[in-house]
C-alpha cells in the first residue's frame, strides 16, 4: 500500500483540468524568469574583442580571421569563427553591427533552451510533455539563476562561444552515456556519429573540454565493464577520435604559445594542482549555498519519486552510477580549475565557471535522479505514512514545485543583480546606440568619446580609456575607421 497516492507522472491522463492549470502555473515561472532574461538580449551591445572580430572579418573573411588568431592569439577555431557571426551578418543584411550583435545574442539564447530541452527530455526518457516542460524551463532558469556571471552566458558573444557550445554538448554526452547504463541499451551508429561531431566541435571551443569528454568516455566504458553490459569499443573509440582531433588542433596553435608567454606565473604544474583543489573547493562552496541549485535538486528529487517504474539495474548499481556521475562531473570540473591555473597562473575566470557550473550542476541533477530511484520504494513508503502524503499527488505536486522553483529563483544571484540594475540597463544601451551614431557619421579621424555613466555589470564590464593603443581603443577605432579613439575626458 506504500504506492497508493503516488501515480507516475506517465501515467497520470491530464483530463484533469485542476491538474493542466497546476503545471501551467508551475511552469509560468521559470518561463517569465527566462523570458526577462532573454529580452535583455536586445540591450545588449558589442565591446573588447567583439570590435576586433568585426573588423578582422570585414577586413578580411571567415577563414583568414580565423587563421590570423589562431597563430597569434588562441586555438579555439570553433569560437573564432563564431564570433564573427554579428559582422558577417551586418554586411549581408544591411544592418548595423549593433542591431545584428543583440539579434546573434538572441539567437544564442534561443539555442540555449533548445539544448537545455534535448538533455532534459533524454535525461527524463518517462515524463510527460508538461513535466519535461516545466523541468527545461526550471533547469535553465536554474543554470542563469546561479550562473557566476549571466551576461557572459547571454550577452557577450565572446564568452558565450567560448564556453556555452562546448558545456551543452557535454552534458548531452554525459546524459547518453548515463541512460546507456542505466537503461542497459546500446548506442547506435547514428547517435554516435553524432556524438562525435558534436564533440569534435566542442572541443574546438577550449582547451579543457576535450580532456573532459575523454573522460566521460573512459567513465562510460569502466561502468559497462563493471556491470557486465557490451562495451562498444569501436562506438566509444570514433567518438573519443573525433575529440581528440578537436583537442589537438586547439592545444597546437602558435598563439597558445606567445600567450603564455605573457603571463609569467603559468606553467608551474605542482603549485596549480594545489591551488586548482583551493579555487575548485571556492566554485563549490559557492555552488552548495547558491539557493536557487539546492531548490532545483530538491525538485529533481520529487520528480525522480514519481517517475514511472521500469526495468533497470539492482539498487546498488544505481547507488554506484549515481556516485560515479557526481565524482566525474567533480573530476572535470577540478580539472578545469587545475588548467587555468597551469595556463595563466590566475584563478579560474567567471566565464569559464559558468561551463563548470553546467556540468556540475546537470551531473547532480542525474546523481539526485538514480539515488532517489534506488531508494524510490522505500521513500514512498515514508511519504505515504507521514504528513506530507499528499506531496506527490496530482495537484499537490505542482503546488509543491511552484512554490519550490518562485523561491528558487527569487532568491537567485542573478535575481538580485538584476533587481538593483534594472533603471540603468536601458540608459546603457540608448549610451551605446549614440556612440556607434557618432562613431559612424563624425567625419573626424580622431574621436573623443564619453564613457559611459550607466555601468550595469549585467551587460558590460569595461569602457574606453586614454590609451589609444590598446583594448578596447585601438580595435573600435579600426573598425569604424578612424586613426584613434579616445575617452571623452581624456586630456587633448
Amino acid at each position: 500500500m506504500h504506492n497508493q497516492g503516488v501515480i507516475p507522472l506517465k501515467a497520470r491522463p491530464v483530463v484533469d483540468r485542476r491538474v493542466w492549470i497546476g503545471w501551467t502555473l508551475c511552469s509560468l515561472f521559470p518561463a517569465v524568469f527566462l523570458l526577462c532574461l532573454f529580452a535583455l538580449t536586445s540591450l545588449s551591445a558589442p565591446e573588447h574583442d567583439d570590435f576586433c572580430f568585426a573588423f578582422q572579418y570585414a577586413r578580411h573573411n571567415f577563414l583568414q580571421t580565423v587563421s590570423i588568431f589562431y597563430h597569434t592569439q588562441s586555438g579555439r577555431v570553433l569560437a573564432l569563427w563564431l564570433t564573427q557571426v554579428p559582422s558577417a551578418l551586418s554586411t549581408a543584411a544591411g544592418i548595423s553591427l549593433l542591431s545584428a550583435y543583440s539579434l546573434t545574442m538572441a539567437v544564442s539564447a534561443g539555442l540555449f533552451l533548445v539544448g537545455v530541452a534535448l538533455a532534459t527530455i533524454r535525461a527524463w526518457p518517462r515524463t510527460g510533455a508538461l513535466q519535461l516542460t516545466f523541468l527545461t524551463l526550471a533547469f535553465a532558469g536554474t543554470v542563469l539563476g546561479a550562473a557566476p556571471s549571466v551576461r557572459d552566458l547571454l550577452y557577450w558573444l565572446s564568452a558565450v562561444t567560448c564556453y556555452l557550445p562546448p558545456a551543452l554538448v557535454t552534458i548531452l554526452i554525459l546524459g547518453e552515456c548515463i541512460r546507456a547504463i542505466d537503461q542497459q541499451t546500446n548506442f547506435s551508429w547514428l547517435l554516435s556519429l553524432a556524438m562525435a561531431l558534436g564533440g569534435f566541435a566542442a572541443a574546438l571551443c577550449n582547451e579543457f573540454t576535450g580532456a573532459w569528454l575523454v573522460l566521460i568516455l573512459l567513465a562510460s566504458l569502466s561502468a559497462r565493464y563493471l556491470y557486465g553490459q557490451k562495451l562498444q569499443i569501436a562506438h566509444h573509440v570514433l567518438i573519443a577520435t573525433a575529440i581528440v582531433i578537436g583537442w589537438l588542433i586547439v592545444v597546437s596553435a602558435d598563439g597558445n604559445n606567445a600567450r603564455m608567454t605573457q603571463l609569467p606565473n603559468g606553467g608551474r604544474v605542482v603549485w596549480s594542482l594545489y591551488e586548482g583543489v583551493l579555487d575548485a573547493l571556492v566554485g563549490l562552496g559557492r555552488f552548495a549555498r547558491e539557493p536557487a541549485t539546492i531548490l532545483w535538486l530538491a525538485t529533481a528529487g520529487l520528480f525522480a519519486l514519481v517517475e514511472a517504474d521500469a526495468t533497470s539495474p539492482t539498487p546498488q548499481k544505481r547507488k554506484l552510477l549515481a556516485l560515479g556521475t557526481i565524482a566525474i562531473s567533480l573530476a572535470c570540473c577540478y580539472f578545469e580549475y587545475f588548467t587555468h591555473r597551469y595556463a595563466t597562473g590566475m584563478r579560474l575566470i567567471e566565464r569559464a565557471q559558468n561551463q563548470a557550473l553546467i556540468l556540475l550542476l546537470f551531473g547532480s541533477t542525474l546523481g539526485v535522479r538514480l539515488l532517489v530511484s534506488a531508494y524510490r520504494p522505500q521513500l514512498r513508503e515514508r511519504l505515504a505514512a507521514g504528513m506530507c502524503r499528499g506531496l506527490l499527488d496530482p495537484v499537490g505536486m505542482p503546488a509543491s514545485l511552484t512554490l519550490l522553483t518562485v523561491a528558487s529563483l527569487f532568491l537567485s544571484s542573478t535575481a538580485f543583480e538584476l533587481r538593483s540594475q534594472w533603471q540603468d540597463l536601458y540608459p546603457y544601451w540608448r549610451e551605446s546606440a549614440e556612440r556607434h551614431r557618432l562613431l559612424t557619421t563624425s567625419p573626424e579621424p580622431i574621436i573623443y568619446i564619453p564613457r559611459h555613466k550607466w555601468t550595469p555589470s549585467l551587460l558590460m564590464t569595461a569602457d574606453v580609456t586614454a590609451d589609444a593603443e590598446r583594448l578596447p581603443n585601438d580595435c573600435i577605432a579600426a573598425y569604424y575607421h578612424k586613426s584613434a579613439v579616445y575617452a571623452a575626458d581624456t586630456p587633448r
